[in-house]
């Protein structure tokens, strides 16, 4: 009989991506939902409701009858009551495209406990474009580098999550150091272009450590956010919101150095200029009313993702025994 697979088996780790742990995150997308059902603003078909009115599968009222309305929906019984003409109105049931916007700058190749920001970003990405297309939203995403960005067009396909996942672990590949060579594209662009490709009623999640994530972006929020919905979803490691006591042996790979983080003043100045540049964040998002997520490279990412998306008749600590079928050896 085959094991079950934890959670936590399932969570991506190490400094690189794989395909078949991104793959895998599959199977945790029927537990997981994105948004809650609210009215959208696309004019494409779909399972949200959205403020168009037309002949759809949900009725929401009746009321006087106006010259143009469609006469199959005149309310006859309504109308023999009052001695005027009524007619039902629906509200039509509407798609919502996923784009998912994906940090992979240099500064997110870093990590000193279980992943990688990168890892974990790309993470993320997977289970959400499999989550949205589980419940059959069009997926698409932007990936973001030091000096381009990619974009996978949304379609409803698993060959855009899978071209999504092919392109994240490609780039992210191309990593080798938190500290770009010749610089990197800000933030700013990365929601200038999303506002150019996004449409009415679009849902986007941004999947960033937000380093540059400031007063600068403040335009683009504004006006990204006035015809879509964002998501903010943080990722940080424990070794950038403080150093420890004792002194620690870093390595890009390659070199080793020393880093003395005996001195408690450089220890306390580390600590608050990283608290106040998260409050700057978290300040910016309520100012532009966004749900801001946190996730953090020490902890295993699917128990994460399953406490803030997941529905409550979850299993918490193993999958459903299909699941764990295909995954067995």
């Amino acid at each position: 009989m085959p094991k079950a697979v934890s959670h936590t088996e399932l969570s991506p780790r190490g400094a690189y991506p794989e395909v078949t742990s991104l793959v895998q995150l599959r199977y945790i997308a029927r537990q997981l939902h994105m948004f809650r059902p609210r009215l959208a603003r696309s004019d494409q078909a779909g399972g949200l409701l959205t403020r168009y009115r037309g002949r759809g599968m949900n009725f929401e009222e009746v009321r006087h009858y106006h010259p143009g309305d469609d006469v199959r929906s005149i309310d006859w019984r309504v109308t023999a009551r009052t001695g005027e003409t009524h007619t039902k109105l629906y509200q039509e049931e509407r798609e919502r495209p996923v784009v998912i916007l994906v940090d992979l700058r240099s500064p997110m190749f870093f990590g000193s406990r279980r992943a990688f920001k990168s890892v974990v970003a790309s993470g993320i990405a997977a289970a959400l474009g499999w989550a949205g297309l589980h419940h059959s939203d069009r997926i698409g995403a932007m990936i973001f580098t030091d000096d381009a960005i990619d974009t996978v067009r949304p379609r409803r396909s698993h060959h855009a999550v899978l071209a999504m996942i092919h392109a994240m672990v490609e780039l992210a590949g191309e990593l080798d150091s938190p500290v770009p060579a010749n610089g990197s594209q800000p933030m700013k662009l990365l929601l200038e272009e999303a506002r150019r490709i996004s449409r009415p009623g679009t849902a986007l999640f941004l999947v960033s450590d937000c380093h540059d994530l400031d007063e600068s972006c403040a335009q683009p929020l504004y006006l990204l956010t006035r015809h879509a919905d964002l998501q903010v979803l943080r990722i940080a490691d424990p070794l950038e919101l403080s150093l420890p006591a004792q002194s620690l042996t870093i390595s890009d790979g390659r070199q080793r150095t020393f880093l003395g983080a005996g001195n408690r003043p450089l220890r306390e100045f580390f600590a608050e200029r990283h608290a106040q540049a998260r409050a700057d964040v978290e300040q910016l998002c309520r100012r532009h009313r966004l749900p801001l997520l946190d996730f953090d490279t020490a902890s295993p990412l699917v128990p994460t993702l399953l406490d803030y998306f997941g529905n409550r008749q979850r299993d918490n600590s193993r999958l459903s025994a299909p699941a764990a079928r295909e995954l067995a050896p």
